[in-house]
Protein backbone atom coordinates (compact mmCIF):
# COMPACT_ATOMS: atom_id res chain seq x y z
CA UNK A 1 0.00 0.00 0.00
CA UNK A 2 2.76 2.68 0.87
CA UNK A 3 4.39 2.06 -2.69
CA UNK A 4 1.35 2.57 -4.49
CA UNK A 5 0.22 6.05 -2.49
CA UNK A 6 3.79 6.84 -2.58
CA UNK A 7 3.12 6.40 -6.68
CA UNK A 8 0.74 8.47 -6.65
CA UNK A 9 2.42 11.38 -4.14
CA UNK A 10 -0.59 11.40 -1.68
CA UNK A 11 -0.37 11.15 2.30
CA UNK A 12 -2.26 8.36 4.16
CA UNK A 13 -4.76 11.46 5.18
CA UNK A 14 -5.72 11.90 1.08
CA UNK A 15 -5.56 7.72 0.69
CA UNK A 16 -8.26 7.22 4.11
CA UNK A 17 -10.35 9.93 2.79
CA UNK A 18 -10.86 8.71 -0.75
CA UNK A 19 -11.24 5.52 0.51
CA UNK A 20 -13.51 6.60 2.87
CA UNK A 21 -11.69 4.15 6.09
CA UNK A 22 -9.55 5.89 8.74
CA UNK A 23 -5.78 7.37 8.29
CA UNK A 24 -5.23 4.54 11.13
CA UNK A 25 -6.63 2.15 9.16
CA UNK A 26 -4.00 2.99 6.55
CA UNK A 27 -1.28 3.04 8.80
CA UNK A 28 -2.18 -0.45 9.87
CA UNK A 29 -2.05 -1.89 6.41
CA UNK A 30 1.08 0.34 5.97
CA UNK A 31 2.97 -1.28 9.00
CA UNK A 32 1.43 -5.01 8.13
CA UNK A 33 -0.70 -6.04 10.89
CA UNK A 34 -2.73 -8.80 10.87
CA UNK A 35 -5.66 -7.64 12.53
CA UNK A 36 -7.31 -5.11 9.33
CA UNK A 37 -11.00 -6.78 7.56
CA UNK A 38 -10.58 -8.16 4.15
CA UNK A 39 -13.68 -5.25 3.30
CA UNK A 40 -10.74 -2.40 4.42
CA UNK A 41 -8.76 -3.87 2.54
CA UNK A 42 -10.33 -4.41 -0.81
CA UNK A 43 -11.81 -0.93 -0.24
CA UNK A 44 -8.42 0.62 -0.36
CA UNK A 45 -7.22 -1.24 -3.20
CA UNK A 46 -10.48 -0.14 -5.17
CA UNK A 47 -9.53 3.27 -4.32
CA UNK A 48 -6.38 3.02 -5.50
CA UNK A 49 -7.41 1.25 -8.82
CA UNK A 50 -9.69 4.03 -9.46
CA UNK A 51 -6.85 6.59 -8.93
CA UNK A 52 -4.35 4.74 -11.37
CA UNK A 53 -2.32 2.03 -9.62
CA UNK A 54 -2.48 -1.64 -11.15
CA UNK A 55 -1.40 -4.42 -8.94
CA UNK A 56 0.40 -6.92 -10.44
CA UNK A 57 1.16 -10.86 -8.85
CA UNK A 58 4.38 -12.28 -7.61
CA UNK A 59 6.38 -14.46 -10.47
CA UNK A 60 9.75 -16.60 -10.72
CA UNK A 61 11.50 -12.84 -11.76
CA UNK A 62 10.10 -10.72 -8.75
CA UNK A 63 7.65 -10.46 -6.15
CA UNK A 64 4.55 -8.70 -6.02
CA UNK A 65 4.63 -4.80 -7.17
CA UNK A 66 2.71 -1.99 -8.20
CA UNK A 67 2.70 0.18 -10.85
CA UNK A 68 1.15 2.96 -12.09
CA UNK A 69 -1.13 3.03 -15.61
CA UNK A 70 0.21 5.49 -18.04
CA UNK A 71 -2.71 6.93 -18.57
CA UNK A 72 -3.14 9.20 -15.33
CA UNK A 73 -2.28 12.33 -15.92
CA UNK A 74 -2.23 13.75 -12.30
CA UNK A 75 -3.42 12.47 -8.45
CA UNK A 76 -4.64 16.24 -7.70
CA UNK A 77 -8.14 15.09 -7.29
CA UNK A 78 -9.04 11.91 -5.75
CA UNK A 79 -12.49 10.62 -5.88
CA UNK A 80 -14.05 9.19 -3.42
CA UNK A 81 -14.58 5.68 -3.64
CA UNK A 82 -17.70 3.87 -1.98
CA UNK A 83 -17.45 0.74 -0.86
CA UNK A 84 -20.25 -0.77 -2.21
Amino acid sequence: MRAARALLGISQEELAACSGVSRQIVARMERGEENITADSIMIVRRALEANGIVFLPSNKERGPAVAERRSVQSAAVLPTVSSE
